[in-house]
């Protein structure tokens, strides 16, 4: 065999095994689409407080004193108050205490993965943030959290036997939506409210 074609026989080969990590990466990449899942999140404490930590994307929260974390059906992670009760079973609307949403996703902006990525970026970036045009029940805002830019949304729903309002924090960053959410209905809005602002000064975001 001639040197010519060992060269040309060479470099397919390289051009092979390009192609076939490149799609390799990509198959990765899609089998770590979507909600981060709750075990992949890691309980530490120190000083006494408790802390819920996730490497691979770089979030930490304080889980609020006394407060129980949960494996909840429509949520990455969830923590509640303990006296957290349901106005129905099951339901993350409260009768009674409080609840919080943490449910970071994993996203690939421009991809068929980006659900919602994009259009956060799009919101932040214009600086009109809502969803509906002249919709007294929504109010949304931009917001610096930390150096990072993120949507402040709010939804109310006052036509139910426990009226209320949707209040959640969406950050797409890095490919990643961290998005944290609290409903704020029952005995306790007032006090749940501030528990969720109080929740959001313990986030960190790892920055790359």
């Amino acid at each position: 065999m001639s040197k010519k074609y060992k060269i040309i026989i060479g470099a397919v080969f390289i051009l092979a095994l390009v192609v076939a990590g490149f799609f390799y990466y990509n198959k990765a990449q899609e089998d770590k689409m979507g909600p981060v899942s709750f075990e992949s999140f890691k309980r530490t404490e120190a000083d006494g407080k408790v802390f819920m930590e996730n490497k691979d994307i770089g979030l930490k929260f304080m889980v609020p004193e006394g407060w129980e974390v949960k494996n909840l059906t429509w949520s990455s992670i969830s923590v509640a108050s303990q006296d957290f009760e349901p106005f129905t079973d099951p339901s993350p609307l409260p009768k009674k205490g409080c609840l919080i949403n943490i449910d970071p996703e994993i996203q690939i902006e421009g991809s068929e993965y980006d659900l919602q990525y994009t259009d956060l970026k799009q919101r932040i970036d214009s600086g009109s943030c809502s969803l509906f045009n002249n919709d007294n029940q929504e109010k949304c805002e931009i917001v610096d959290f930390y150096g990072l830019k993120g949507v402040r949304d709010s939804f109310s729903e006052n036509k139910t036997e426990n009226p209320g309002f949707f209040t959640n924090l969406s950050i797409p960053y890095n490919n990643i939506i961290y998005r944290f959410e609290s409903y704020i209905f029952g005995e306790n809005k007032d006090a749940c409210l501030q528990e969720f602002d109080n929740f959001l000064k313990s986030v960190s975001i790892k920055k790359k």
